[in-house]
C-alpha cells in the first residue's frame, strides 16, 4: 500500500544557483529576485542586505527612540485637530 520514498532531490533544488536566477530571462518570476539575484546599476556598491545587519543598540536606545516617535506623532495629532 505505502511505497518507501525515492531518494535524491526533486526539483533541482541541489542544483539551485541565485547566480543563475540573474542571467535568467525569467528572473521576475522568482521571490527575491530583486534582494538575492540583483542586475543592474543601482545595486552597484550598495548593500542590498542593510535591514539585516546587526545593530549595536542596547534596549534602552530602542525604548527611547519609539518613546521619541510615538511623541513626535502625539504632537502632530494634536496639530492637526
Amino acid at each position: 500500500m505505502f511505497e518507501p520514498v525515492r531518494g535524491g532531490t526533486r526539483g533541482g533544488q541541489a542544483e539551485f544557483k541565485w547566480g543563475d536566477v540573474a542571467q535568467d530571462k525569467d528572473r521576475e518570476n522568482y521571490l527575491g529576485h530583486s534582494i538575492n539575484a540583483p542586475t543592474g546599476r543601482w545595486q552597484k556598491n550598495k548593500d542590498i542586505h542593510w535591514y539585516q545587519r546587526d545593530h549595536d543598540e542596547t534596549e534602552a536606545e530602542r525604548l527611547e527612540e519609539i518613546r521619541k516617535i510615538k511623541e513626535a506623532e502625539a504632537e502632530a495629532i494634536a496639530a492637526a485637530l
